[in-house]
């Protein structure tokens, strides 16, 4: 899919991208952003009611996510607030934020986090990072030509066991590696080769980032 491809799928699903966004996306941001729209699918069938929203009260007139990796609490950017009926309980979905890994410390990059509504109010309330034991899920995008390289496979299998295995997914619109898929497939962690908007793959992982936030609200 090209540029204008994504642009048109992800206005149809969720509304207006900003210009200010449209001016500094690059073709991998906006592959990312219409991962978020699977994430948005996802909630929604597990039961949610989904905001796009800026101040986490209105709705965003129109969309501007981050085009570089940046702080949960930092600029107005568009994130998606997600609200059940009958729980209190919220859930926040970011594009490119850093999130702390309970165990290290060290904050990782998620190129789109499903993270705790509660958490996402102390990132912002204190502006520090939030922890990973309150991540839902956390998706690594590669938006590459070919496979990414088993060098690609191994730092993303290091960044699962950081922020929680069974949580992370890779994510990439090109055919996987013999190899590469191997590597993954002994892992908890999964791998979504080939996936665009309304492939097989895409419905793969919203299934499993469905099921991801249902155990959740079951663990409540």
């Amino acid at each position: 899919m090209s540029s204008n491809d994504l642009v048109q799928a992800i206005e149809q699903a969720i509304g207006a991208l900003a210009p200010v966004y449209l001016g500094k996306a690059a073709e991998s941001d906006l592959y990312e952003a219409s991962l978020l729209v699977l994430c948005i699918e996802a909630a929604q069938a597990a039961g949610g009611n989904t905001l796009l929203t800026q101040d986490g009260l209105t709705p965003a007139s129109s969309l501007r996510f981050r085009t570089q990796p940046g702080n949960l609490w930092s600029g107005p950017f568009t994130f998606v607030l997600v609200s059940f009926p009958g729980l209190q309980t919220k859930l926040e979905i970011h594009l490119g934020v850093y999130v702390m890994a309970s165990t290290s410390k060290v904050a990782h990059e998620c190129d789109i986090a499903i993270i705790d509504h509660q958490e996402a109010e102390r990132s912002r309330q204190a502006g520090v990072y939030p922890r990973s034991r309150s991540l839902v899920a956390a998706i690594e995008a590669k938006h590459y030509e070919s496979s990414p390289s088993l060098g690609v496979g191994r730092g993303f299998l290091g960044l699962a066991h950081e922020l929680g295995e069974k949580k992370c997914s890779l994510v990439f619109p090109s055919r996987s590696s013999a190899n590469l898929g191997a590597l993954i497939a002994k892992r908890s962690s999964e791998a979504y080769p080939e996936l665009w908007p309304g492939t097989v793959a895409a419905e793969r992982l919203r299934s499993r980032l469905d099921q991801a936030i249902r155990n959740w609200k079951a663990s409540l």
